[in-house]
C-alpha cells in the first residue's frame, strides 16, 4: 500500500477527509439571515383601521363614512333602543368629549329682544 493511497474509496456520499465538515463547525457559517421583527404599534394600527372610509347606505343613499363614525353611530342607536352597556359607554364618551372643559368657551349667545307692541284698536 502506498503512503499517499487512501484507506477508503472516495465517491458518491464519501467525500475526501480533508474536505469534510470539521467537528463543531457549521456547514453554512453565515447561514440565512435572521428575520427582523417589525415594531408592533397597536395604536397606529387601530388608528389606521378607524380612519378607513367605507360606503354605507343611509336612508337609501350611499354615503362615505369613517369606520369610527359608524361604530359611534351604532353604539348611540343601541343606547337609544335600551342597551344599558351601550348607554353607559355613550354617557362616558359624552362626559369626556362633550364636557365644558373639552369644548372650551361656548360660542352660543342668547339675545333678549322684547316683543313688538301691537297697536290697540
Amino acid at each position: 500500500m502506498r503512503s499517499n493511497e487512501r484507506k477508503y474509496e472516495v465517491g458518491y456520499r464519501k467525500p475526501p477527509v480533508t474536505t469534510r465538515f470539521k467537528k463543531g463547525q457549521s456547514g453554512n457559517p453565515s447561514g440565512r439571515s435572521k428575520k427582523v421583527a417589525q415594531d408592533l404599534q397597536p395604536g397606529k394600527i387601530l388608528q389606521s383601521i378607524d380612519n378607513e372610509e367605507i360606503l354605507v347606505n343611509v336612508d337609501g343613499k350611499r354615503k362615505r363614512m369613517l369606520k369610527a363614525e359608524i361604530y359611534f353611530r351604532q353604539q348611540f342607536t343601541k343606547a337609544i333602543r335600551g342597551d344599558l352597556t351601550a348607554a353607559r359607554l355613550v354617557a362616558k364618551m359624552a362626559e369626556k368629549y362633550f364636557g365644558p372643559e373639552a369644548e372650551g368657551p361656548g360660542e352660543t349667545r342668547f339675545i333678549v329682544v322684547p316683543d313688538r307692541e301691537l297697536p290697540n284698536k
